[in-house]
């Protein structure tokens, strides 16, 4: 917090936050596994949460257009919801999440199929990432106008030292989403760090809830949690302002 941004006169008011430590982080949602472009199994993902004492875990292999990444058409998606609905009724812990992180389509549409119950939806960008500033805001309005249950994933796309995010503008996204009820992701790999913590505070001052997701592609990279915590921090969140401090269900 240390950015000559008004933490020295919030400090003095005795008006700092209490912000989100580790511990409050109960679990989080965004992980892939071998049903799409990940190295490990469901179990092996589920497992290696379970190891970090994890209460909960959200499964958000990529959709169907991502062919590059193998993603899951309706027919693949009901089968793992299948797994994921035996697992928790067989008590396994923790507790897994149907989620899917759908491709957001050149005009904010989700690449979602039809018919297939899913607890969240991670929606993120993938593709036309040089459309211009109004088309893209457009879009991602369009996609977190969805509302509840909705997540938007690595909201700028950037990759640090190697791709700048697009051009967007955040705080349209940001008002949107405080609208709807959408939440917006802290993406914790350490080559994305997305949301950038200056919009984590805006976020914050909007009440828009924050998810920080690994985006974990195998069981270590569930860890890296610990660097959305500090984004989170960073941009002066409290717990309360994160969705994976909280039990589920998130949302009623």
């Amino acid at each position: 917090m240390r950015e000559g941004d008004g933490e020295i006169d919030a400090a003095a008011r005795g008006a700092l936050p209490t912000l989100v430590e580790q511990a409050d982080v109960l679990g989080a949602v965004h992980a892939h596994t071998t049903d799409s472009d990940g190295t490990a199994t469901l179990a092996e993902m589920a497992a290696a949460a379970k190891a970090m004492g994890w209460s909960l875990l959200g499964i958000a292999d990529h959709s169907a257009v991502a062919a590059y990444a193998h993603g899951l058409d309706a027919e693949r998606l009901r089968a793992q919801g299948v797994e994921i609905a035996a697992h928790n009724a067989n008590g396994g812990t923790p507790l897994l999440l149907r989620g899917l992180e759908a491709d957001i389509l050149s005009d904010g549409t989700l690449d979602l199929p039809e018919d297939v119950p899913l607890d969240f939806v991670v929606a993120s960008v993938h593709s036309s990432f040089r459309q211009g500033v109004d088309a893209q805001t457009s879009r991602l309005v369009r996609a977190v106008s969805r509302g509840r249950g909705t997540i938007l994933g690595h909201p700028t796309g950037r990759l640090l030292l190697a791709r700048e995010g697009y051009a967007v503008d955040m705080e349209a996204v940001l008002q949107a989403a405080a609208k709807s009820g959408a939440a917006v992701e802290i993406n914790a790999h350490p080559f994305r760090l997305d949301l950038d913590w200056r919009w984590v505070r805006r976020a914050v001052a909007l009440g828009v809830p924050l998810s920080i997701g690994p985006d974990a592609h195998e069981p270590a990279g569930l860890a890296d949690v610990r660097w959305g915590i500090g984004i989170a921090r960073k941009g002066w969140a409290a717990a309360k302002d994160v969705l994976n401090t909280k039990p589920w269900p998130w949302w009623s």
